[in-house]
């Protein structure tokens, strides 16, 4: 069985061959097999495609997909656009 490491650098691996240089646009923690993905991806049809690749990995026991699509840009969103409170303001 290999370690949360060994799996996290084959996840990151996958997402590199998937998307290239905007692998830097995700975030991947592995724990006891679970994995969490967090970024931004720029379509549907993307994320689809890496959360089957995650999940059809040995060793995984458990996506939880955190990522959000944002069409039509390189993906470059700022914290201002993604990081607001989700409960109202007062």
């Amino acid at each position: 069985m290999q370690s949360d490491t060994e799996l996290r650098s084959l996840i990151q691996d996958e997402i590199i061959t998937q998307i290239g240089s905007r692998a830097d646009d995700l975030d991947v923690q592995v724990l006891l097999g679970g994995v969490t993905v967090t970024g931004i991806l720029v379509s549907e049809e993307e994320k689809s495609s890496l959360c089957d690749a995650i999940q059809s990995m040995p060793g995984v026991v458990r996506l939880s997909d955190d990522t959000m699509v944002v069409a039509g840009t390189s993906a470059q969103v700022r914290d201002a656009d993604v990081a607001r409170p989700w409960f109202p303001a007062g």
